[in-house]
């Protein structure tokens, strides 16, 4: 397979890492819709640090893996040296949490009307912490409902909302650095302070 092709089949298969991402986190989502009304600001930070983890960690992880492959493909194959390939993942694997947060400003302009489930569904690792912005926010009750009205989300909110994303791109990066260069992070960690004998 040309190295062009291989590269692009890998960076796709970065969007998979989303609907990953997205899985571990629903999963965790139920503890902090039970948590959610008793100590919210905690419960945000503490479940949406928790979130923040385990996406850097799965893109972080499938850096390392594909790090090897591409590290072959240089040394062996011919093909070209492509150090940067973990930023594309990364920057792949975002574009639906992109789409979320686009919907969810041209909602709040009121230029289009777009559910906050549309947001919540493409980021659902980041909503605890997006949770954060609403504490001030405005509802209205529909059908004996508490609805959001999107226009009352700050503004400010929304430059958070576009720096979130960028930790796939930073995870996977790193991750396919330590796998590219043969870091060896355990002996960095636990080893620094011996002296090679």
């Amino acid at each position: 397979m040309n190295m062009k092709k291989l590269q692009n089949k890998i960076v796709l298969k970065g969007l998979l890492r989303f609907l990953l991402a997205s899985f571990f986190c629903l999963v965790l989502m139920i503890f902090w819709v039970v948590f959610h009304d008793k100590a919210r600001v905690s419960n945000d930070l503490i479940f949406g640090l928790c979130f923040l983890l385990i996406l850097a960690m799965i893109f972080g992880d499938y850096g390392i893996k594909v790090s090897e492959i591409m590290k072959n493909q240089v040394k062996f194959h011919g093909g070209e040296d492509c150090k940067k390939l973990g930023v594309k993942i990364g920057l792949v694997g975002s574009i639906p949490s992109y789409v979320g947060v686009i919907a969810l400003f041209l909602s709040k302009i009121q230029l289009i009307k777009a559910p906050l489930w549309l947001y919540a569904l493409f980021n659902v690792y980041f909503y605890p912490i997006f949770d954060l912005f609403l504490i001030g926010s405005k509802y209205q009750t529909v059908n004996e409902h508490n609805v959001l009205i999107l226009s009352s989300i700050p503004m400010y909110s929304f430059i958070v909302l576009l720096i979130l994303p960028l930790i796939m791109p930073i995870g996977c990066q790193i991750g396919y650095s330590i796998g590219y260069n043969n870091i060896d992070i355990k002996s960095k960690l636990f080893y620094k302070n011996k002296k090679n004998v």
